[in-house]
C-alpha cells in the first residue's frame, strides 16, 4: 500500500474517533430496527460506521472491494457520509492489482416522515472522486449520482425502494461518458429481535456509454436473498448473494456482506 493509501486511511480513522465528540445529537431509534439491505439504499439519517465487502465474479474475472464508511447527521434533516474503498482485481488474462479506489462523498436529506407508520422519504446525491488508478483498473472515475429512496414498515415487514441515476463527468474520457439508471426494491421480515431474512430486486441499465458495455441499452435484473443478524444492540451483520436472472449481466454472482455499528 502506497503513501497515498496510508494518508487516506489515517484521515478516515481520525474522523471516526472524533465523530462521537463533535456530534452528540441522536437519530430516531425506531429506524435502527429496519432491515439493512445489501444493494438498496436506506432512507434513514443514521449515525453509523460501516464495513462492507463485495466480491463479484464474472466472465472477465473477479473483483473484490472492501469499503469503510462513516455517516454523520450534521442537522436534523441532513446527513453526510464518507466512504473509502480498497479494490482488488483478478482479471483472467492479466495480473492482479490492488489499492485504494474512488472515494465517495454522500449527502442525504430528509423529505418526509410518515405519520401513521414508521418510515420516511429521503433524497440526495453522491459524488465519486477519481482517487483510484484508472491505469491499474482501480477506478479513476469522477461521477455524480442523485437518488431518491423511501422506507416504511407494516407490522413485522419492512419495505424499501430506491431509484438513482449515475453519470460520469470525466472530461478526458474517450467516447461518450457512461450513464446508468439503477432501481431497487427490498423487503425484510423481523422473524425475531436478532434475525431478519430479506429479499431484494434490483435493476441496472446503461443508458449512455461504450457499445461494448454488456449493459448498454440493456437491463440487468437481479435477486438478492440474504439476512440480518443482530447479536448485540446497535450492531448488525448483513450477508447475502446477488444473482442476475437475465441473460444480460455484468457479473455471474456477487457475494455481499456488511457490518454496521450505530453510535
Amino acid at each position: 500500500m502506497g503513501t497515498r493509501s496510508v494518508i487516506v486511511f489515517i484521515v478516515f480513522v481520525a474522523a471516526g474517533l472524533a465523530a462521537p465528540v463533535v456530534w452528540a445529537q441522536g437519530t430516531d431509534d425506531v429506524y435502527g430496527e429496519f432491515v439493512y439491505p445489501l444493494v438498496t439504499r436506506r432512507p434513514f439519517l443514521d449515525r453509523e460506521f460501516e464495513l462492507r465487502v463485495d466480491h463479484e465474479r464474472g466472465p472477465a474475472g473477479r473483483v473484490t472491494e472492501v469499503r469503510g464508511s462513516l455517516e454523520i447527521p450534521v442537522l436534523p434533516r441532513w446527513r453526510v457520509g464518507l466512504e473509502i474503498p480498497l479494490v482488488f482485481t483478478d482479471p483472467r488474462d492479466q495480473r492482479s492489482m490492488g489499492g485504494v479506489g474512488d472515494l465517495t462523498l454522500e449527502n442525504k436529506f430528509l423529505l418526509h416522515k410518515f405519520e401513521q407508520r414508521p418510515g420516511q422519504v429521503a433524497a440526495g446525491f453522491e459524488i465519486r472522486l477519481p482517487t483510484g488508478s484508472e491505469r491499474r483498473g482501480l477506478g479513476g472515475e469522477a461521477a455524480v449520482e442523485p437518488f431518491l429512496t423511501a422506507g416504511i414498515a407494516f407490522g413485522s415487514f419492512d419495505f424499501m425502494a430506491e431509484i438513482a441515476y449515475d453519470f460520469n463527468v470525466n472530461a478526458n474520457v474517450p467516447g461518450p461518458n457512461r450513464q446508468e439508471l439503477k432501481a431497487g426494491l427490498a423487503t425484510g421480515y423481523r422473524l425475531s429481535r436478532w434475525f431478519l431474512p430479506l429479499l431484494e430486486l434490483s435493476t441496472r441499465t446503461v443508458t449512455r456509454g461504450a457499445e461494448d458495455d454488456p449493459l448498454f441499452q440493456a437491463t440487468q435484473v437481479s435477486l438478492t436473498p440474504g439476512f440480518n443478524v443482530r447479536p448485540w444492540p446497535e450492531t448488525t451483520f448483513a450477508v447475502g448473494i446477488e444473482l442476475p436472472v437475465t441473460h444480460v449481466r455484468e457479473f455471474d454472482y456477487a457475494l455481499r456482506a456488511r457490518f454496521i455499528r450505530d453510535f
